[in-house]
């Protein structure tokens, strides 16, 4: 008897123990967000439909490489998605500073997994050509720049301001987590069988059931505020240009987003490429593009984690670039990469280094603008971010088509650095402009 208080006090501190733990995660670093049950759930539920999403961009990659054997395909389907994402981005970016954010999410989601639905029977069945690609490309493109604009403008009404930089960063931490589990699975899957048609149609069809639980959860949540604006609502178009205004308008913001252009156009779209390189440079097939784009993954989680850290936006835009001018060192060595291993190293630092640059930059955009306008601005931060990368690798895959891979991402990426160089000396005045919040300034 006189030992059940004992016990009962070894109990109650072994039951703490996770929960101390958790306390702790959660009040320190990027785990701050995870306070916030419904930016949890968004998170996690991101997080699977995100697996999903790799599943489908390797399948629907290497299915291309199959069925033509070219980059300049690699590169044209690649942009049938950037394209489309570029003409309704701006629309809908619009349309989410005038409407029920939630309302807009949960059409979006049904409308992708209906999509990935009909892809996934057109491949089982066999129907699939170079054609089709292009046109589900097209369609998934629309309803990206639908659903993007809608997505980043909920993130940040899911925590308060002291945590959106942990929110952003936890959220692109499980993007690039599905970015090196999804790609693994998908290698494995089109190995394991025969014809690897079906194994890639059966991607598609985990694709349309990881969208299910993100529907889901999009009934289970709510947002903090309205950041819709009250008073007068102008029309449509005015809408539309008001938010241009506003991003020319910003100091720094307009010379950071011609950075970011620059950025996705030629360091990001190598990610396009991949099947091709793997299996066009090193013969490595299927299980190669999955290596590839894994390495990639494990990097940007690297990259997520450094971000994710930062409380507030001070100090991003010098780390921003930094993370750039690394990225051009591991480019270069991704081009002239003597062996498969050594490119798989430099693809995982070029990971690492596009994650903090992206990451960041989409962390200072979101602290720097209004809430009303963050709809308009993020959909044409979103252009860039999802355009950029896919209408670079379509150029990028035409030259290849010409002269040689290795020397099209050398002369490429010396163009970046001259651009690069030009901006660094404006990086400072940049810097005093994107870390400030709006509060600090007035609105006209």
């Amino acid at each position: 008897m006189g030992h059940a208080p004992f016990k009962k006090n070894l109990k109650i501190q072994a039951m703490s123990v996770p929960s101390r733990f958790f306390g702790y995660i959660t009040s320190h670093g990027m785990g701050r967000a995870l306070r916030h049950r419904d930016f949890t759930l968004f998170a996690l539920a991101g997080w699977i439909a995100n697996n999903g999403m790799w599943l489908q961009r390797i399948g629907v990659q290497w299915l291309t490489w199959e069925i033509t054997g070219s980059f300049a395909w690699l590169g044209a389907v690649a942009s049938a998605d950037a394209i489309a994402i570029m003409i309704f981005l701006p629309i809908f970016g619009t349309v989410a500073d005038r409407g029920n954010r939630l309302h807009l999410a949960r059409v979006s989601q049904s409308l992708l997994m209906l999509l990935s639905i009909g892809l996934a029977a057109l491949t089982l069945a066999g129907f699939i050509n170079i054609w089709g690609l292009l046109t589900f490309m097209a369609l998934h493109g629309a309803l990206e720049g639908f659903w993007t604009p809608v997505r980043m403008s909920m993130t940040p009404n899911l925590v308060p301001r002291a945590d959106m930089a942990s929110a952003i960063g936890l959220g692109s931490l499980f993007f690039n987590l599905a970015q090196f589990i999804g790609p693994a699975i998908a290698g494995i899957l089109i190995a394991v069988f025969a014809d690897r048609q079906i194994g890639i149609g059966i991607l598609f069809v985990i694709t349309a059931f990881s969208f299910l639980g993100y529907w889901v959860v999009l009934f289970m949540i709510r947002l903090r505020q309205d950041e819709t604006r009250g008073g007068a609502r102008l029309g449509f178009i005015a809408d539309f240009r008001e938010g241009v205004v506003y991003m020319l308008g910003m100091p720094g913001l307009a010379l950071f987003m011609a950075l970011m252009l620059a950025s996705n156009l030629i360091m990001r779209a190598f990610r396009e490429l991949l099947a091709g390189y793997a299996d066009g440079i090193f013969q490595a097939g299927p299980e190669g593009l999955a290596m590839l784009t894994s390495a990639i993954g494990i990097g940007a989680v690297a990259g997520s984690m450094v971000v994710a850290n930062y409380k507030n936006a001070a100090g991003l835009t010098r780390l921003v670039f930094i993370s750039y001018a690394l990225a051009i060192v591991m480019q270069i060595g991704f081009a002239l990469a003597p062996v498969f291993w050594f490119a798989v190293t430099c693809t995982a630092g070029l990971g690492f280094a596009v994650a903090i640059g992206s990451i960041g930059s989409q962390v200072l955009v979101q602290s720097t603008i209004h809430g009303d306008m963050r709809g308009r601005v993020m959909s044409l931060w979103s252009i860039i971010a999802r355009g950029g990368p896919a209408v670079g690798a379509w150029i990028i895959g035409v030259l290849t088509d010409i002269w040689e891979f290795q020397l099209v991402m050398i002369v490429a990426t010396s163009i970046y650095l001259l651009f690069y160089l030009a901006l660094l000396p404006k990086s400072r005045a940049m810097a005093a402009s994107l870390e400030s919040t709006p509060d600090d300034r007035p609105r006209d």
